[in-house]
């Protein structure tokens, strides 16, 4: 296997270390996924990553650093819209949060969080009917059985 090769199969590893340590060791996908960026700066999965974990570690205006620019570069990236709504959500931007979580259910319609935190901001603003919906589309996108989707759809 030649040099480049060799790089880009090294970089998958470790974004895929970086995101598995997302939701135990947020911290810790933080510094991988800073070290990612270190050597390939504006990866776009390492970016991504690395605002995921910002978040998490209740680092909002970071993660917004990160997420808002990757978002206006992957304007077709249901993942990075999500997680803009998630963000714009912790910073208190319920408008905005909406209009980004409409945009990544719009992109892939079985974002399940994406319809509950949809839901949620709904919910907030007075929107019972349009939270009552999103809130449907999650047990749809979260659930395969089809005994249980009867009662969601109903």
């Amino acid at each position: 296997m030649n040099q480049a090769a060799e790089n880009v199969a090294d970089l998958q590893v470790a974004l895929s270390h970086a995101a598995k340590l997302l939701d135990s060791e947020p911290a810790l996908a933080a510094e991988q996924a800073d070290e990612i960026l270190r050597v390939a700066p504006g990866h776009p999965m390492a970016q991504l990553i690395a605002g995921i974990a910002a978040r998490r570690l209740g680092d909002a205006a970071r993660a917004l650093s990160l997420i808002e620019p990757l978002a206006a570069a992957q304007p077709k990236a249901p993942a990075v819209h999500c997680e803009l709504g998630l963000t714009y959500g912790d910073l208190g931007r319920g408008e905005d949060a909406i209009a980004a979580l409409r945009r990544a259910v719009a992109l892939k319609p079985d974002l399940a969080d994406a319809w509950r935190a949809l839901g949620d901001h709904l919910a907030a603003i007075g929107d019972s009917a349009g939270a009552d919906a999103a809130y449907a589309r999650q047990i749809k996108a979260s659930t395969r059985d089809p005994r249980l989707l009867a009662p969601a759809v109903a």
